[in-house]
């Protein structure tokens, strides 16, 4: 056809050639070898990342559970700041009884508000003393009035039916800034019980000379200190009825002549009443009155009683030279099997349960059995004897005028340690659950108090931060960090 020219066909004997396979073929084995080389890779990012989001995911489920423990603050994250500052009044229901408090007027009167929570207005109050001259115009006044509900040590305060106070227009009135005070004897004491629903009063009666009571079921044990004994009285509630009356006592000498100076306690311990006379000697009493233990007499010791939150009762012992033992009594008043044991007691601020362990403290920190007294081990590694102690996924955080030290719940053995800068002491050992925080104090010279925060593992310091102005201590409270100053007087909370 016109326009078209012959193409040229050669012809080969054979198979005909087929380059563009060759080509194809080359392609997928380079494809197979990048699958070989990279499908590996990939595979081990992808594993990385899983084992980085289980370990993200462990270790913030661990920051949840420890925030929820007791004695935990909320975080701190970067600068320290004032959150709220306090006026007398709010640090009144601050570190009030679940905000319930005794009030005391200008005109020395004393007033008594009832609240279920640290905040808001009483739902009641009620006057208990009228206007007192003698202690009008003082900036404080320490003496024997106080309230108590009708509840456990470690009951909730809600279901309190009846609040009873000890009422006095005595006590030792802070006249100045300086701590200048003066003495003003009591001219009246009585009992008065109030009914926590409305504040109507349920009873008033006279306990003449009382200096402390406690509570232990419906009976109220009132101490009160004469010339020649202190004398216990068990009384109903509500009446005043005596039960029993326990006397000790007292030889001429061995204490003030003046009754006002004379010091006696009265505090539940359990089932028990722990009875401290004003020689210092301390007694056990049942609720009918027995007597269950009397370390009186013993000379050269002196003894304190408390109870935790097992119930058992904790007897400290120290002499005159500044020895000190631990006594573990059943909540009965019996030596248990821990016994007694080396050094003061030392309960952890923040203990999450990882490790069960019973501490004492002298120039070395003990860890004993908590059930049989057995000694785990003992540790040296903080300077000075351990102050405070956080124990925290098996591990116990020490803090000591040395510094502050990381050790095996297990073994004892030290994981870290850090000594505070130069110029700085360490005063305060927190947790907000993220990491370890240790509030540092001037020691000398002009070094600013920093509140540092270190790695839970390996002690290294995340962060510090200066304390806001007008700020010297740290405390805790409620979960809160609170901070105060010496020269300001200011309280806040900061985070």
């Amino acid at each position: 056809m016109g326009g078209h020219g012959m193409q040229t066909v050669e012809l080969l004997d054979g198979e005909p050639e087929r380059p563009h396979e060759d080509v194809l073929e080359a392609a997928r084995s380079r494809r197979r070898l990048r699958w070989w080389l990279v499908g590996p890779a990939v595979l081990l990012v992808v594993v990385l990342g899983a084992v980085q989001w289980v370990l993200r995911s462990r270790e913030e489920a661990q920051i949840t559970r420890l925030a929820a423990v007791d004695g935990v603050v909320a975080q701190v994250d970067g600068p320290l700041d004032v959150r709220r500052r306090y006026s007398e009044a709010d640090a009144r229901l601050l570190f009030g009884s679940q905000g319930s408090e005794l009030v005391r007027g200008a005109d020395g009167s004393l007033t008594y508000e009832w609240r279920t929570d640290s905040g808001g207005d009483p739902l009641w109050s009620r006057q208990l003393l009228g206007p007192v001259p003698a202690l009008a115009g003082a900036l404080s006044v320490f003496g024997a009035s106080r309230c108590e509900p009708d509840v456990g040590p470690d009951a909730d305060v809600s279901s309190a039916t009846r609040v009873v106070c000890l009422v006095t227009d005595g006590g030792v009135k802070t006249l100045d800034t300086d701590g200048s005070a003066e003495l003003v004897a009591a001219t009246t004491a009585f009992v008065e019980v109030l009914d926590t629903a409305t504040g109507t009063p349920l009873a008033h009666w006279p306990a003449p000379s009382a200096q402390t009571f406690t509570l232990l079921g419906g009976q109220i044990v009132v101490g009160a200190a004469e010339q020649a004994a202190d004398v216990f009285t068990s009384r109903a509630v509500l009446t005043g009825e005596i039960r029993w009356t326990h006397v000790v006592p007292i030889a001429s000498g061995e204490v003030a002549a003046d009754l006002t100076w004379r010091q006696i306690d009265a505090s539940r311990a359990g089932e028990l009443v722990a009875l401290r006379t004003s020689t210092g000697d301390v007694q056990l009493v049942s609720a009918d009155g027995q007597v269950v233990r009397d370390w009186s007499g013993d000379q050269g010791s002196s003894r304190g009683v408390e109870v935790d939150p097992t119930g058992r009762i904790i007897l400290e012992s120290w002499d005159a030279a500044g020895s000190e033992t631990v006594t573990i009594l059943t909540s009965d008043g019996h030596t248990s099997a821990v016994g007694t044991l080396q050094g003061a007691l030392l309960s952890a601020q923040v203990d999450d349960g990882s490790v069960r362990l019973l501490l004492t403290t002298d120039q070395a920190l003990h860890a004993w059995d908590p059930d049989t007294g057995s000694q785990r081990w003992s540790s040296t590694e903080v300077s000075g004897g351990a102050s405070s102690v956080l124990v925290v996924r098996g591990h116990l955080y020490v803090l000591g005028s040395g510094g502050v030290a990381a050790l095996d719940g297990r073994t004892g053995a030290t994981l870290w340690r850090m000594r505070p800068d130069r110029g700085l002491m360490p005063a305060m050992l927190l947790t907000d659950a993220h990491h370890l925080l240790v509030g540092y104090e001037p020691s000398a010279g002009d070094a600013e108090p920093l509140l540092v925060a270190y790695d839970f593992e390996g002690g290294t310091e995340v962060s510090r931060a200066p304390y806001p102005d007008g700020i010297d201590h740290l405390a805790i409270w409620g979960g809160k960090l609170i901070g105060y100053g010496d020269a300001s007087g200011e309280l806040a909370e900061l985070g």
